[in-house]
């Protein structure tokens, strides 16, 4: 861990290697209350909880192994501790547990640290650990799926299902393009480099994955509704804004201040809550084409690859935050996992017309869209009584609570949220105890708050 160099001016934030194992067994609890229809993924859906927690664990016995003397247990502790989990499912033995478990951990482990070393100075260990958590979950599951695709030959029949393996391999070829370019220089070059992009168009566009070809599969959905058309050319309006705000920021030739990056922010609320309530398997399906946009796009910045390289490097070094201490462009990639992340790790988020799920899908556009935005923008104009230990403002964590209550009246008065007295109480609860973490933590808040936010609703 001496080698490693984290992000500078933070603590290393092992507490969030628990946020995702606590995260998933709220969604598994929640959907078995409330959404009985997503039962035929229990199995999937148990086994993450159980390699979740096993990488939590990893983490911390990673963090603490430097201050004891029995490094060899800390080494060991996860891997068994994960196989002991993994054989309490009826659908393994002990022996595939066994395997699984140190199989599981230690490729945790290797990404982990090769995450750390290839980007110094750009997490703490605790955004690292969720990052990567994130990572190889996000792989078993898709190797799951692709198992029941090809060798169980289930393929998805609804639109969401078509949508989600679309998703899931399209992400995956991705992950390869990143992982042939970390390997080869070779291919870093202009020419290599567009001909692997041009590939992985052929393959996100071509795979097998549903029935037709997800090309048509898309246009397909895209064009079947009329209300569907109408979202996207408002999302359409919404990147041409986006574009707008940073031409104008670039053309200003200064540091953009923290109000105009909270543009972003009000830019994300528009574009997530009218596509959770009206179209929410095109929201779904969006937020990994915007992932993925990004990803380029920061390939694109790193290997400052023409045309487009030098302008995004000189957006990012304007639009860039305190936290944005690395080579990679962390919050704004936070800014849309976080939003991201409640509709990724929910079970069947688009699966009925009246969801009970809603609230906590809105978690990471509330805490960060909103209460978020409006901490920032209260807190830097009008902050005087700033918190012991902290830089933030009593008005701002104020600003957070309220900003946050008074959205969810406005949906409930709308008719789009429908909140028990419980649900109502776990709100409060979950925003006043955002609104400190916002206050007091030194990670990168886009990622953490839509975690706890989700957390705590979801106890209701």
């Amino acid at each position: 861990m001496e080698r490693l160099l984290p992000r500078p001016f933070a603590s290393n934030g092992g507490w969030l290697s628990l946020l995702l194992p606590l995260a998933l067994a709220i969604s598994y609890l929640h959907s078995h209350t409330t959404t009985p229809a997503c039962s035929s993924s229990d199995a999937v859906h148990r086994y993450l909880i159980v390699i979740a927690l096993g990488t939590c664990l990893r983490t911390l016995c990673f963090l603490l192994s430097s201050a004891w003397a029995l490094n060899w247990l800390f080494n060991l502790l996860p891997a068994f501790v994960t196989s002991a989990c993994l054989a309490l499912q009826p659908e393994t033995t002990w022996i595939t547990s066994l395997i699984g478990g140190f199989l599981i951990t230690t490729l945790y482990q290797h990404v982990y640290i090769s995450v750390m070393r290839a980007l110094p100075k750009t997490f703490s260990f605790g955004e690292a650990a969720i990052l990567v958590q994130g990572l190889v979950l996000f792989l078993l599951n898709a190797t799951s799926r692709i198992y029941a695709l090809f060798a169980l030959q289930a393929k998805p029949i609804t639109d969401f299902g078509q949508l989600n393996a679309i998703m899931q391999s399209a992400l995956i070829c991705l992950l390869t393009v990143c992982v042939l370019l970390a390997l080869l220089p070779v291919l870093r070059q202009p020419l290599p480099f567009y001909l692997l992009i041009g590939l992985l168009l052929v393959a996100v566009t071509c795979a097998p994955v549903t029935q037709p070809l997800p090309l048509i599969a898309l246009l397909n959905f895209i064009l079947r509704d009329q209300k569907r058309l109408i979202v996207i050319v408002f999302y359409i309006i919404l990147v041409a804004l986006t574009g707008a705000t940073v031409s104008w920021q670039l053309g200003n030739s200064t540091q953009a201040n923290t109000r105009v990056r909270k543009i972003f922010h009000l830019l994300i609320v528009l574009v997530f809550v009218p596509g959770l309530v009206y179209q929410c398997a095109l929201l779904y399906i969006a937020t990994g084409v915007a992932f993925a946009v990004f990803v380029v796009l920061e390939l694109f910045r790193l290997l400052q690859m023409p045309p487009f390289g030098n302008t995004l490097v000189a957006a990012f070094e304007s639009f860039k935050d305190v936290k944005d201490a690395g080579q990679l462009a962390l919050t704004p990639f936070c800014l849309l996992i976080g939003c991201s992340l409640p509709i990724w790790l929910t079970c069947c988020p688009c699966g009925q017309s009246d969801n009970p799920s809603l609230l906590m899908l809105l978690s990471g556009v509330l805490a960060v869209g909103v209460g978020d935005t409006a901490a920032s923008v209260v807190g830097s104009k009008y902050g005087r009584n700033k918190w012991s230990n902290s830089t933030r403002s009593v008005e701002g964590t104020l600003a957070f609570v309220v900003s946050i209550l008074l959205s969810v009246w406005f949906l409930e008065l709308g008719g789009i949220l429908d909140l028990t007295q419980g649900q109502w109480f776990a709100t409060v609860f979950a925003a006043l105890n955002a609104a400190l973490v916002e206050a007091f933590t030194d990670q990168v808040d886009n990622l953490v708050l839509p975690l706890v936010f989700y957390i705590l609703v979801g106890l209701a």
